[in-house]
């Protein structure tokens, strides 16, 4: 065996040196690209970055591509639809290099294996808003290497050089004699040759597909209803299952008196867990009045008597403690101390539930040492993991059939209600579908966790940054295991900041006090603008300069290149240096997810009622792959946050969340959406994300501009807890 086989052999493949097979099937083309990533991501629930390359075999258990005789072409898709526009903007990729027919595209769920996992790190998993920038190039060459052998396949039999052939929407063209052959029809004879190992890719400039603006793949079946999400499942012989689960975050169950549900119509089984108890019955109804007649004793755990304002005591008082370096240019503590002006703020934000518009719902058939699933998962391989722990059996025994997800916004990249369903089928014997309630949705979430941060600003005697120290704390307890995460984990969009200040330190401290950690949209770019926005700000008037001026001087490097052009983007389309009367504007700009991010919104304000005319949000993500899906997340991002920063807030009370649906932890209703003026700037960089970062900019937005109406500054969230009130300009 060589030493390049014997490494494959081994697992070593890397992503760079992949290789492609084909196999025939069902008379057509397949093709399945072996990859292997450098190292895994927290978000995608692996082991962090300390798992290196060869920790995965490497696997072909299916294709991404087949090409059947009829001409249907087939994407298996490792990425989910959770209503990002992934199905489309995966295939849009894929389609551009293959130059397939849009119009012949069928989008499936990939199955669960390695071969799925997001090259940039080893999971196969739809989170971090990694989708397009983890697949871009792989993608793309899988589609080459799909057309560079359906050429030669055409050219063999029409006995004539590949290179006198070209390709548009799954026709081949031999362009001296205009004889043509449709993919379909070569695909079989393709499947048979050699696969291009480095295929040529196209001249951005040559693009037809990226860049343009399909309807959504996903779109028909949702108007019409077909589409299938995890509450929707139905399976011959399926119980239905509810759940009470432990008030206390950290709660265990101590007894268990089941003796009424018993009595109960419908009834057949209880299942006891660690924390929870699952009533199975006929109905999903019967089992939700069952639940509530089981008596549960439990103990609270280290939350018990624990309350918000006691977490906060906690944090606050941890800003003191020795942090870890997350930044540490030049010398901050001297600066400061030379500093002609010391600014200082302290900011805090609560924890948060993800409120995903289809609670956590899974069905699970369990028959001896194997159990399939069918879920909404943003993380399939994770989801096979628990499930096989938690049953005692083989991962590979483990099936997931993933389905359209109701909202995923992090949450459903845990796998609790997966591993629930499976020991509820395990229970009885049967098919069970365990369908959270909205109050079990929200107080068993795992949370955006609360943080505060402590901003120190250094000015010299010109008004300029020279110094800025900040601490940030965060209670948070990791839903993934492995070793502890850098401080850059949880002060993102902080320690990435492009502003040129000389001397710059960032520390985090991870308080671990219970409260289950979740990766929420846009995670810490959801608040940390909000924190740093808002001390720039108090900078700026404590310069007596103008906020967007003060912003502008210290983007003047190449370093700040794409954020000062996004600000001054943002500053002429909205207006923003001439207001109309009354009207007072707030600026938010910073990089998060591989994209540069900011909004700028319009108010006025009638008392402490707050009054939103406009927002004006833009991106810089690089090559913009799906220009309306782009403008979509960037709207649905800005309604995310934007319920957010205005009353969405999670309390603890003994330790249980005292939030239990939309009646206290309240939505943006369709009556309060702004008007949203979108903007993308294009440019040749490599793609970044979209489905997350526009979250971010909306409160630290809002508040600024707040405070430019007003002069006070709102240091914590959200502001209802400030006596604000809301409306919407439109209404």
């Amino acid at each position: 065996m060589s030493t390049r086989a014997a490494s494959r052999a081994a697992g070593a493949v890397s992503r760079r040196d992949f290789i492609i097979t084909a196999a025939s099937v069902g008379g057509g083309l397949a093709l399945s690209l072996p990859l292997q990533a450098a190292e895994q991501h927290p978000e995608a629930g692996g082991a962090g970055p300390a798992a290196k390359v060869g920790t995965q075999p490497p696997r072909w258990p299916s294709a991404f591509l087949r090409i059947a005789p009829d001409g249907v072409i087939t994407f298996n898709n490792p990425v989910v639809e959770m209503g990002q526009g992934g199905h489309t903007g995966m295939a849009l990729i894929v389609m551009e290099e293959l130059d397939g027919d849009w119009a012949k595209l069928k989008v499936r769920d990939s199955a669960t294996a390695a071969v799925y996992s997001n090259p940039m790190f080893g999971q196969q998993s739809t989170v971090g808003s990694f989708a397009v920038r983890g697949w871009y190039t792989e993608l793309r060459r899988i589609g080459a290497a799909a057309r560079g052998m359906l050429v030669q396949a055409a050219a063999d039999q029409w006995g004539v050089p590949a290179t006198e052939c070209s390709t548009s929407k799954s026709v081949i063209t031999h362009r001296p004699s205009g004889r043509t052959l449709a993919y379909g029809s070569v695909a079989a004879r393709a499947a048979l040759l050699a696969v291009p190992q480095d295929p040529p890719l196209k001249d951005p400039k040559d693009f037809t597909l990226i860049g343009s603006s399909p309807a959504r793949v996903d779109a028909p079946v949702k108007v019409d209803g077909s589409a299938k999400y995890g509450i929707d499942v139905q399976l011959p012989g399926m119980l239905h299952a509810a759940i009470k689960q432990s008030p206390s975050l950290t709660g265990k169950v101590r007894s268990v008196d089941d003796s009424a549900a018993r009595a109960s119509k419908g009834y057949r089984a209880t299942a006891r867990l660690d924390d929870a108890v699952i009533v199975i019955a006929d109905s999903w109804w019967q089992a939700r009045k069952a639940v509530d007649l089981v008596k549960v004793e439990y103990e609270p755990g280290k939350l018990g008597g624990v309350d918000s304002a006691t977490l906060s005591k906690r944090m606050r008082e941890a800003l003191n403690e020795q942090g870890e370096v997350s930044r540490n240019d030049g010398d901050t503590a001297a600066a400061l101390k030379g500093a002609a002006q010391i600014v200082e703020a302290v900011y805090e934000v609560p924890f948060l539930a993800h409120a995903c518009m289809e609670p956590m719902s899974c069905t699970a058939s369990v028959s001896g040492d194997h159990c399939e699933l069918w879920v909404g998962t943003q993380q399939q391989q994770a989801a096979q993991g628990a499930v096989a722990r938690a049953l005692a059996i083989p991962p590979a025994n483990v099936r997931i059939n993933t389905l359209y997800l109701g909202g995923g916004f992090g949450r459903r990249g845990e796998s609790d209600f997966c591993v629930q369903a499976a020991l509820a089928s395990k229970a009885v014997g049967r098919p069970v579908k365990l369908v959270w309630t909205r109050e079990e949705d929200i107080q068993h979430d795992f949370y955006r966790p609360a943080a505060v941060a402590r901003f120190r600003g250094g000015l010299d005697r010109s008004g300029r940054l020279v110094a800025l120290e900040c601490t940030y704390v965060t209670a948070s307890s990791p839903s993934f295991g492995g070793p502890p995460v850098g401080p850059q984990f949880y002060t993102g969009g902080v320690h990435d900041s492009v502003y040129d200040i000389p001397n710059f330190r960032v520390t985090g401290v991870n308080k671990d006090f219970g409260v289950r950690f979740g990766f929420w949209r846009s995670v810490n770019e959801s608040h940390n603008p909000f924190m740093l926005d808002g001390f720039l700000d108090e900078c700026a008037r404590a310069a007596k300069q103008d906020r967007y001026q003060f912003r502008r001087s210290m983007l003047q490097g190449a370093k700040g290149r794409r954020q000062l052009a996004l600000l001054d983007l943002l500053v002429e389309q909205s207006g923003y240096q001439k207001p109309r009367s009354g009207h007072h504007m707030g600026i938010s700009v910073f990089p998060g997810f591989g994209s540069f991010i900011g909004a700028v919104v319009d108010v006025t304000l009638k008392g402490k009622q707050v009054v939103l005319h406009r927002v004006t949000s833009a991106i810089d993500c690089g090559l913009a792959v799906n220009p309306a899906n782009i403008r979509v997340q960037m709207e649905s991002g800005t309604v995310y946050g934007l319920a957010a920063v205005l009353r969405g807030h999670i309390t603890l009370k003994d330790g249980a969340v005292e939030q239990g649906n939309f009646g206290d932890y309240p939505m943006l209703s369709m009556a309060e959406m702004p008007l949203i003026d979108t903007h993308i700037i294009a440019t040749g960089e490599a793609p970044g994300g979209v489905g997350e970062p526009a979250t971010g900019p909306i409160s630290g937005a809002l508040a600024n501009a707040i405070y430019a109406a007003t002069g006070t500054r709102v240091r914590s969230l959200p502001l209802s807890n400030h006596g604000y009130t809301y409306k919407s300009a439109r209404t």
